[in-house]
């Protein structure tokens, strides 16, 4: 995930990529100073346009400088310089952020006329919506039911998970209505424990409404997820006794385990609940030994707790890429057929099949995630693939067709499978500049612009998403211009990547800093295809982006890393202060991937996976399986963290499409999974 997005107060809309256009290079720099002298009063007042500065520049001005430091306190959680700025500026562009900076950092001491005051100030904006969101969740924290009532009609369509349990909540208190049933759908659903939910079962279990043997299933699915701080949160709501039991499975299932082998399964039914979360602990930690258990010596367990905990281990497994997951799979299949499968397992179901090269089982459990899922194209594509292997060739061209495209990982895979190179559609002719001057009179825009400018990327990449709402193809291409001229690449593919019907490609995959990144190619003998790729998905080409973590720039390097790389290619002056000049950035960043490359044998998959996770990690996974054995889309599907490996793909999909922009021709995402093209000059130096 790309760093602008990781500040937990600031939560992405569904659909917003965040981080990553040689419009802006081209755009005239005098027709750009007079349209930033006829806009500065609206952006902000003193806060000059962005267009005006370098790439990477921060706009200067006092009123910019107060926005400025007011987000940086309310990362810290002061909200008092962003008092002071809204004090001195409180009918700018940004005083609906300078606002909500102020108040959201002390909203447990907010009353409700403040909430209502800032409100009837900032109507119809997105900082209000994002305020009351955190509203509601605090007033169903302090169980303040009428206030809860009067905000909770204004919600967004789209209900926050957790503000909807409190209303079923308050509905259950106050109205008398029985809303067990929903909230415990709400609950068990893929991330539903939080705080409403889990306050409104708690209510519900003390009045009797849910049941001890649905909190003790949830229990499990949080064993299971790795989450037992969630499991002791219930405690209360069960007999005496059960958090010592459920802290005992959490921290020494062993001796749950061995109680077990020595007496038998408990008939007690608390300490028979303790020996399933015991053996679900188990799992995750030794797949191997706790599958012998339950085939063995525990064998007298109920059938569906055997198959429970069998595809936990099975899962676990596959996580760790244990040459037995499939078969341990189908052992737990075996044990009870009908037995509820969750998403996570099925999905590693699935890999561990394409590990062993199972296709029956591929072609099943694809089938399966089809219902579940729709029609995504990684599940197609292995459908598809599994046809293909079981001699069905007709089935899988027709699965192929059905997902082949350029845009994505597994839909430039079917397009090559149906034995096509990927090429890329024409583009659509620039918008007008009516069209362009349309999305930059709308306030919301000029937001979103005027935060970026300022580097405030969370916050703008938040307000863009909200400025796009319900637009049009036309409207995106036009909005996408405007943030290309304003040289605010991650808002310009934002809204690019959004245009449903027609592609614009100097907006879609964009190429700012080439000479930069041209140089960097040369020097390291890393392509630029896979450079603009890589910088693409880490920053979307904001130069100065620091992530939560630390990494700066481009390339999104550490400082540690970046000073180690400086040393190993005799970078001299190299400074740390340099880290975020983006041709010191692109200079470190490619030699850092050049040498990946060099150490994996010219894999890039392998590359962007250290890139990503660290060279040690895909080092252990290779020694797992070879890539010669499994192939780059396999590997790829099976890398165990789901970050790194969406990561891979979306870097090695950008740097296909990026090739074919750059070259003009056609162009294979396969060659860049195998090992038959290195992309890099033999002269790199080993990486240790």
């Amino acid at each position: 995930m790309h760093p602008a997005v990781r500040d937990p107060r600031i939560v992405p809309a569904a659909g917003l990529p965040v981080p990553r256009a040689s419009l802006g290079a081209s755009f005239p720099v005098w027709l750009r100073a007079l349209r930033c002298a006829a806009l500065a009063a609206a952006l902000l007042g003193t806060v000059a346009c962005a267009a005006v500065p370098p790439e990477g520049a921060v706009p200067p001005g006092g009123a910019g400088a107060a926005a400025r430091a007011a987000w940086d306190g309310f990362q810290r959680g002061d909200p008092q310089p962003a008092r002071q700025a809204l004090a001195a500026s409180a009918h700018g562009l940004l005083s609906p952020w300078l606002a909500y900076w102020a108040l959201e950092p002390d909203l447990h001491r907010v009353t409700q006329a403040q909430f209502e005051r800032f409100a009837s100030d900032y109507p119809d904006t997105y900082v209000l919506a994002r305020l009351r969101d955190a509203w509601l969740l605090e007033l169903g924290q302090r169980q303040d039911w009428p206030d809860f009532a009067a905000v909770y009609p204004q919600q967004s369509a789209g209900a926050d998970r957790q503000v909807e349990c409190y209303e079923l909540q308050r509905r259950f208190e106050v109205d008398g209505v029985d809303t067990s049933a929903r909230v415990l759908e709400l609950w068990n659903a893929p991330g539903g424990a939080g705080v409403g939910c889990n306050a409104a079962v708690s209510a519900l279990a003390r009045a009797g409404r849910v049941d001890q043997a649905q909190i003790w299933r949830r229990l499990q699915d949080f064993f299971r997820d790795g989450r037992v701080a969630l499991a002791l949160h219930f405690a209360p709501e069960l007999p005496i006794g059960a958090w010592q039991g459920i802290d005992r499975a959490a921290h020494d299932p062993m001796s749950l385990v061995l109680r077990a082998l020595r007496h038998g399964v408990p008939r007690d039914p608390m300490q028979h609940q303790f020996l399933v979360l015991a053996l679900l602990r188990l799992g995750a930690q030794d797949p191997q030994q706790t599958m012998q258990l339950i085939d063995g010596s525990l064998d007298r367990l109920p059938a569906r707790e055997r198959a429970l905990v069998a595809y936990h281990a099975a899962r676990s497994a596959a996580l760790q890429l244990m040459p037995d997951a499939s078969r341990w799979f189908e052992q737990a299949a075996r044990l009870d057929r009908d037995a509820p499968v969750d998403s996570t397992t099925l999905d590693w179901m699935l890999r561990a099949a394409l590990r062993a090269q199972d296709w029956n089982t591929v072609d099943s459990v694809a089938q399966r995630l089809i219902r579940r899922d729709g029609m995504r194209p990684e599940w197609v594509y292995w459908r598809a693939t599994a046809q293909r292997q079981l001699g069905h060739d007709d089935v899988a061209r027709a699965l192929y067709a059905d997902v082949a495209s350029p845009w994505n990982f597994y839909g430039q895979l079917a397009t090559e499978a149906l034995g096509l190179k990927i090429e890329l559609p024409p583009s659509v002719a620039p918008p007008t500049a009516q069209a362009v001057a349309a999305q930059r009179a709308r306030v919301e825009v000029r937001r979103a612009l005027a935060l970026y400018a300022l580097r405030i990327y969370p916050p703008a990449a938040q307000q863009w998403s909200f400025a796009l709402r319900g637009l049009d193809d036309g409207a995106l291409h036009a909005a996408a211009q405007l943030a290309c001229e304003q040289r605010a690449w991650m808002l310009c593919i934002d809204a690019s990547e959004r245009m449903r019907d027609t592609v614009d490609w100097n907006q879609r995959y964009a190429m700012p800093y080439r000479d930069a990144i041209a140089a960097a190619s040369r020097r390291s003998g890393v392509s630029e295809a896979l450079l603009f790729g890589l910088i693409r998905q880490e920053s979307r080409f904001a130069a100065d982006i620091k992530s939560w973590a630390g990494a700066h720039g481009l390339m999104q390097l550490m400082p540690q890393t970046a000073s180690w790389v400086a040393r190993k290619i005799g970078l001299d002056g190299y400074s740390p202060a340099d880290i975020g000049h983006a041709h010191t950035n692109v200079t470190l960043g490619s030699a850092y991937l050049g040498m990946l490359l060099q150490r994996f044998d010219g894999s890039q998959a392998m590359a962007a996976a250290g890139y990503n996770a660290g060279p040690g990690r895909p080092a252990r996974w290779r020694a797992k399986d070879s890539l010669q054995q499994l192939g780059g889309a396999v590997f790829t599907e099976n890398i165990p963290i789901s970050e790194t490996r969406g990561y891979v793909e979306r870097v090695l999909a950008n740097a296909t499409i990026y090739a074919a922009r750059l070259s003009g021709q056609p162009q294979s995402l396969q060659s860049r999974l195998g090992l038959s093209t290195p992309d890099v000059a033999v002269s790199q130096p080993p990486m240790p």
